[in-house]
């Protein structure tokens, strides 16, 4: 009924899946990974550059180091939390009532 519903309103079928909550959570979860990878990538090499410019100034190389530092564990994070989801997606298949993605 759900399906019926979601088919005559015009919303899109998210590539072929299912148009459901799990489709849905599922692909936002992705996109979500993605931009956290590319925004510590991208302190990640804001932080070298500034580490590079600061030209032997203590204050400015201690906050590209931190920058770079925060950068990493952020990037761990990141790569840890996802996963721990791909290893919980095995472990509750969504065909049985598990997690969307």
């Amino acid at each position: 009924m759900l399906n019926d519903l979601l088919k005559d309103s015009g919303v899109p079928n998210f590539g072929g899946a299912n148009a459901n909550l799990g489709a849905v959570l599922s692909g936002l979860l992705n996109i979500t990974f993605f931009i956290a990878v590319f925004m510590t990538f991208y302190w990640l090499v804001w932080g070298s550059f500034q580490y590079i410019l600061a030209q032997g100034e203590k204050e400015k190389l201690a906050r590209a180091r931190e920058r770079i530092k925060w950068a990493i564990i952020g990037l761990l994070v990141v790569l840890m939390s996802y996963s721990f989801a791909r290893f919980a997606s095995e472990i509750f298949p969504p065909g049985k009532g598990g997690l969307p993605f």
